[in-house]
């Protein structure tokens, strides 16, 4: 199996926990960048927004991938009333490369949404 196809690890209940997450996040991202553009404040402290856009995407890309980074590494999946079994080693070899594309993306995309924070702080 290759990371782009894996069974998923959570359940849908587990999906939408996760969306909540990354829309809590975002709409903390979003507060944080107009907040510090607004205080016109120095462009090393708009890097800051990196935090809850890279936890945002962790939130969204677990949901959209039906993969969790945490059951990944643990070897388990999670059922709808969240509890864990244990889940096959093919499987759990496949979630963990899943996992690795999530956190990768996770970061690229946290720094991305960085790099427009520090670039507004020279614009505006």
């Amino acid at each position: 199996m290759t990371a782009e196809v894996c069974r998923p690890n959570i359940s849908s209940a587990g999906r939408r926990r996760r969306r909540l997450v990354g829309y809590v996040a975002s709409s903390v991202a979003v507060a944080l960048l107009a907040g510090l553009a607004f205080a016109h404040t120095a462009w090393w402290w708009r890097t800051l927004v990196f935090l809850p856009a890279a936890m945002a995407a962790v939130g969204f890309l677990q949901a959209s991938r039906s993969t969790c980074i945490a059951h990944a590494a643990s070897g388990t999946f999670e059922h709808e009333d969240f509890s864990k079994t244990p889940a096959a080693d093919d499987d759990v070899a496949a979630s963990r490369k899943m996992a690795a594309s999530i956190r990768r993306d996770a970061v690229l995309i946290g720094l991305a949404c960085a790099a427009v924070s520090v670039a507004s702080a020279f614009v505006i």
